[in-house]
């Protein structure tokens, strides 16, 4: 059986049709959710056409200049903490990505991310507009994750698909940097935006994109099809990033995205896989979830 076209273009069951827009764009199909709890009431006065503002600024913005046949389904689950100033607020977000399985009637979970420090400006009746080349606190940090969403998603259809995303995203990210705003900064532990892009587009992380890549589209893609060739494809993929991982940063926020986002899956997909010992390898590639794979591994006896 055929597999879908490399490029991010229409339908994944196009099959047997080649797309001649290259991957420049994509649009949303975002769920926004807001958590107000940790506010008072006159702050949830404010805020209350903020989740509507920006699903609208997310979903009905062309990101690019083509119009494709399937939107890029995403979550931002938004938690305010506290207003920290007139009109200002600080929070956390949640953001996911999703794409559907070739031969499947599921998805997948692309990446999943928390990001633990967000401060932004939000005035109620003023409506948020796209101005590329200027950063603001708001809508700079919804274009950030919108070109990281479809980065990661052209990624998986395209090796090293995602790159013209990712480069708007660090555009992003440089601008923001420099004025010391929280999430902005290069870090050394723990998460921010600037060290998420920063990795993503250092060449040493190139197989670890290549092998997402090949996980998804090869790999996840195949299994309807021929289960043997999928499982083959994906494990393939897992030890080149088992590989990758000896000659980089341990703390490489794409490293830690893809087995934050797979882990389950991977232990999931793999359970009837004939090979007992593909669970230790797992915990020695991926040891912050060697708990799941130990747990995954002893159901086979």
């Amino acid at each position: 059986m055929s597999l879908p076209i490399t490029t991010r273009c229409g339908v994944i069951a196009a099959i047997v049709l080649a797309c001649l827009a290259p991957a420049s764009s994509q649009q949303l199909d975002c769920t926004i959710n807001v958590n107000y709890e940790a506010v008072g009431a006159a702050n949830k006065d404010l805020l209350r056409d903020f989740a509507n503002d920006v699903r609208n600024y997310m979903n009905n913005y062309q990101w690019g200049t083509e119009q494709l046949d399937e939107k890029v389904k995403c979550t931002i689950d938004i938690f305010i903490q506290n207003s920290t100033g007139e009109n200002k607020y600080m929070s956390q977000a949640f953001v996911g990505s999703q794409r559907s399985i070739y031969g499947a009637k599921k998805s997948t979970a692309v990446v999943r991310i928390f990001d633990e420090a967000w401060e932004f400006t939000y005035l109620k009746d003023r409506p948020l507009n796209h101005n590329p080349g200027t950063f603001t606190d708001l809508a700079s940090f919804l274009d950030f994750y919108a070109y990281l969403i479809l980065g990661y998603d052209y990624d998986t259809y395209e090796r090293l698909g995602g790159t013209p995303w990712f480069q708007k995203a660090s555009d992003i990210a440089s601008l923001a940097s420099t004025g010391g705003l929280k999430g902005w900064q290069l870090v050394t532990t723990g998460y921010s935006r600037t060290q998420m892009i920063t990795d993503m587009l250092n060449p040493t992380v190139n197989p670890i994109r290549a092998s997402i890549y090949r996980y998804h589209f090869n790999g996840l893609d195949s299994l309807t099809a021929d289960r043997q060739k999928g499982w083959a494809q994906m494990r393939g993929a897992l030890e080149q990033i088992g590989t990758t991982k000896k000659g980089i940063d341990a703390r490489n926020l794409v490293l830690k995205s893809f087995f934050d986002t797979k882990y389950l899956e991977v232990a999931e997909v793999f359970q009837d896989y004939p090979d007992p010992e593909f669970y230790l390898m797992m915990s020695k590639i991926d040891p912050s979830h060697q708990k799941t794979y130990e747990e995954y591994r002893l159901k086979k006896h």
